[in-house]
């Protein structure tokens, strides 16, 4: 156990050397924390302002996030991927003489340093903004980390550990936990599909108690309304079985043998997530760990150009082996993403008498959160060959994004037509607002250029991440701000025309600004 706390640690000693080293990862830690803290003042001052700072609202905010945390949690446990190990670890920790559930443990702890930050803040809450008293605060605060940590950590022991229960038993019972999960999902958008997007509604299911029926996450949140909004018969019979459960759980994952038969998965694992980050820092976007490997189309054409033309012609010929040619996961994100917008943001958007701003503020929100996308943006920057082309400098660099764009189109029609559409917008708004998208995507591909010109390797990746956030957001709240004063002060139809003239500008300076330093890229 002294191995483990020294390694832990280390840790911790060795990454602050790193951030203190690396200003940049300091200030993105500094910056995040800020911005987290900014958020939860303001959604306390919101829960003031819309009467929401009861007991009753903060029952309605555990509610969502025990469902979201239950469904999350224990889906990454039923595929045994919900502890992080690293490569280094099946060399040096793995071999030690350590209890492998001390060695599980020691590897979690990240998650459950988590869910006691989320306890805090909770309770933090429950005191300041909820008005709940300090003894129903105390009581929450336990079962927050008392009784659902023991739980958690009880059913990853039992999942990972188990060497008793032969693999095939395990493995079955990994599904049938993913299928429970999958059916409380469906149900949830069954029941919402049925009786519409509402806060009505909202409240209604919140507060049903059928809700409290649903094994463990509804019996859990059946323990959270007994203690702030008080007893009935159904939150009584529901906590008396979460907490049998609980206790059956860690009695059956305390008297658990194993030797570490879960080792050799951990070390698939280890590798799978180190390639995965590594794809990360690359900008691609990568949904799950050890995704399976692509399968590629054979494609019989071929294409002649020459100069800068050639590296355009060579990306669509990747893109034709491609089994989805362009279409690709952010396509189906843009989809789902549209349709839920369409549907649940229709009322206020219309009512507001200004959805063109809604929609503008998603497009910015949206060019913003996914600025880290860059998808074979990053990978062509790589390749020496597109440095040593004879060419212009702006024609390189427009050839090797022009596939980015048509990309980026795209994926703006399939975004931008359905939120268009049940908004009831005139279809010149939806055409621009395509446009804003794609021209808004080009600009985070050249500042990236710009940022790996102006900053080197000196800050490393996260400092190039750091600096093209911060340019965006810089440009994004400019261009904002001016459509919208035009908007108001002139006419709401010209909210589109300007941010889009704007972004023109904008991009199309950026791309001439990364041009000018692209020569020199290859040395970086």
């Amino acid at each position: 156990m002294k191995a483990l706390l020294y390694l832990t640690r280390r840790k911790f000693i060795n990454n602050f050397k790193r951030a203190v080293k690396k200003p940049a990862s300091l200030l993105l830690i500094i910056f995040c924390a800020a911005y987290g803290i900014f958020l939860v003042v303001m959604l306390a001052k919101l829960a003031g302002q819309v009467h929401f700072d009861s007991p009753k609202g903060l029952v309605v905010i555990l509610t969502i996030w025990s469902l979201y945390i239950f469904l999350s949690n224990f889906a990454s446990y039923a595929s045994r991927k919900g502890i992080i190990f690293k490569p280094s670890d099946t060399h040096m920790v793995f071999p030690a003489p350590i209890s492998p559930k001390l060695i599980l443990l020691h590897s979690a702890w990240m998650n459950y340093l988590l869910s006691v930050v989320i306890g805090i803040v909770f309770a933090i809450a429950g005191l300041t903004v909820f008005g709940v008293a300090p003894w129903r605060v105390m009581l929450l605060f336990l079962i927050e980390i008392v009784l659902e940590l023991s739980m958690e950590i009880s059913v990853m022991l039992l999942l990972y550990t188990n060497d008793r229960i032969p693999r095939n038993v395990i493995t079955w019972i990994s599904r049938g936990i993913k299928v429970f999960l999958i059916g409380i999902t469906i149900f949830i958008i069954l029941y919402f599909k049925k009786y519409g997007i509402t806060l009505d509604t909202a409240s209604a299911f919140i507060d049903w108690p059928g809700l409290l029926m649903i094994p463990i996450v509804g019996w859990n949140i059946a323990a959270y309304r007994l203690v702030l909004l008080g007893a009935d018969t159904v939150n009584i019979i529901c906590t008396v079985l979460y907490l049998l459960t609980v206790a059956v759980t860690f009695l059956a994952a305390w008297r658990t043998k194993t030797d570490g038969g879960y080792y050799e998965d951990a070390a698939k694992f280890a590798d799978d997530y180190a390639e995965m980050r590594k794809r990360k820092l690359d900008g691609e976007m990568v949904t799950g760990i050890g995704e399976k490997r692509k399968k590629f189309r054979k494609v019989s054409e071929s294409f002649k150009a020459s100069g800068a033309k050639a590296i355009f012609y060579r990306q669509l010929l990747e893109y034709k082996k491609e089994r989805f040619f362009i279409f690709s996961k952010m396509t189906l994100l843009c989809l789902g993403m549209s349709l839920i917008l369409a549907k649940s943001m229709e009322a206020g958007a219309r009512k507001s008498g200004v959805p063109q701003l809604f929609f503008m503020g998603i497009i910015l929100y949206i060019a913003l959160i996914f600025s880290g996308y860059l998808g074979k943006w990053e990978n062509e920057l790589k390749n020496p060959y597109l440095y040593l082309i004879p060419d212009k400098p702006i024609k390189k660099l427009w050839y090797a994004t022009l596939m980015e764009h048509i990309k980026s189109f795209v994926d703006g029609c399939v975004f931008c037509i359905p939120i268009g559409i049940g908004w009831r917008l005139d279809m010149l708004q939806i055409i621009l607002a395509i446009l804003t998208y794609t021209v808004l995507q080009a600009n985070r591909l050249y500042t990236r250029v710009v940022a790996q010109c102006i900053l080197g390797d000196t800050l490393g990746k996260t400092g190039q991440n750091l600096v093209r956030s911060l340019i965006q957001m810089m440009i994004l709240g400019i261009g904002a701000a001016v459509s919208a004063i035009a908007g108001f002060m002139i006419n709401m139809d010209l909210v589109f025309p300007i941010i889009l003239i704007y972004s023109m500008i904008v991009t199309v300076a950026t791309g001439l600004l990364a041009s000018i330093r692209f020569h020199t890229m290859e040395q970086l």
